[in-house]
């Protein structure tokens, strides 16, 4: 049976990119997940913060940037790391949660040296790596595509703002002021974070692309054009 989602290969301003084709309605954030590792696993893509590499492994280049969490990876990561906490205890521990206004940006936290909690410095390697979040597993430092690059954006973005509804419904059950680790005249609302695709569902296999994506990236990613 051909794959719900290809990561199909292409030369970008000369070197080896890539670009996303969803070939079936029913695929779901998984297959992407799944179909994105093979290609970073196997398919020689350039990477440009490491020249002349073939592999991510103990390449640690990346562990610098913002991380920002969503919704299953907050599950994913609990279950692998601390299964007995809720929210609240997990983000006070592992997260980073930061609020200007009414904007809410929820991340993992960085160690000393501003680098991920998870990371093991000796060998510059993820010491959760089967659990790592969305934004990682979606990464690699190669060009890609301008749809590619949206529909990593979307997730990342859509999963995230699940988290922060979350987040803000566990203060409003606990009635008192959510957890918050860096504040600039903080008014986050409730009501500014309706449900989301990610809503209810507890693993990536559940939440289908096309509910993720808007109609106009969907058209893009189904429509067998190449970019």
């Amino acid at each position: 049976m051909a794959a719900k989602v290809e990561i199909q290969v292409r030369n970008i301003k000369g070197q080896a990119g890539y670009d996303v084709a969803v070939r079936r309605p029913d695929a779901t954030v998984e297959d992407y997940l799944t179909a994105l590792d093979r290609a970073i696993a196997g398919a020689g893509l350039y990477r440009g913060r490491a020249p002349g590499r073939n592999s991510c492994r103990g390449c640690d280049r990346c562990c610098a940037e913002r991380l920002p969490l969503t919704w299953i990876d907050y599950l994913n990561l609990r279950a692998a790391v601390a299964p007995d906490t809720d929210l609240e205890t997990f983000l006070a521990t592992y997260g980073h949660v930061l609020v200007d206004g009414p904007a809410v940006d929820i991340t993992l936290a960085a160690d000393a040296e501003g680098r991920c909690c998870f990371l093991e410095p000796v060998y510059g390697t993820c010491r959760v790596y089967p659990a790592r979040p969305l934004t990682c597993r979606t990464f690699i430092c190669c060009p890609s595509t301008p749809r590619s690059r949206r529909l990593r954006a979307v997730l990342v973005n859509r999963g995230e703002d699940e988290l922060v509804r979350q987040w803000l419904l566990v203060a409003r059950n606990r009635g008192k002021p959510p957890l918050i680790h860096e504040g600039y005249r903080p008014r986050p609302r409730l009501t500014d974070w309706p449900p989301t695709p990610f809503a209810g569902r507890t693993a990536y296999r559940e939440v289908p692309l096309k509910a993720v994506c808007p109609p106009d990236l969907w058209r893009q990613l189904t429509d067998g054009k190449q970019f």
